[in-house]
């Protein structure tokens, strides 16, 4: 999952990187792969957070996604993924009232 790192330190960029992903996602939906990709969605109480976008491993198909996969995380590393969650809803809401 480090390959943007890895592109970036060999090349001083990564010029391609997002488009290859783009790429990725519009063949899994244009094919129906139903293939397990992870992209931002919202959460619906995954890891006990709901009402936040984050990246999370996703079933990607024709309608896009169709089952949002919680992963399987510790403790700490749920602790951690909710904390997250609130600096994004946080920033959300200072967004909204202005």
């Amino acid at each position: 999952m480090r390959a943007g790192y890895a592109i970036n330190y060999g090349k001083g960029h990564t010029s391609y990187g997002v488009a290859t992903a783009i790429v990725r996602l519009c063949e899994a939906v244009r094919r129906d792969e139903q293939v397990v990709l992870p992209v931002s969605t919202l959460a619906h109480g995954e890891c006990g957070v709901a009402g936040v976008y984050l990246s999370l491993p996703c079933v990607i198909g024709a309608l896009g996604v169709s089952r949002v996969l919680a992963p399987d995380l510790d403790a700490e590393e749920r602790a951690a993924l909710r904390a997250s969650a609130a600096v994004l809803q946080g920033i959300m809401d200072g967004l909204e009232s202005h």
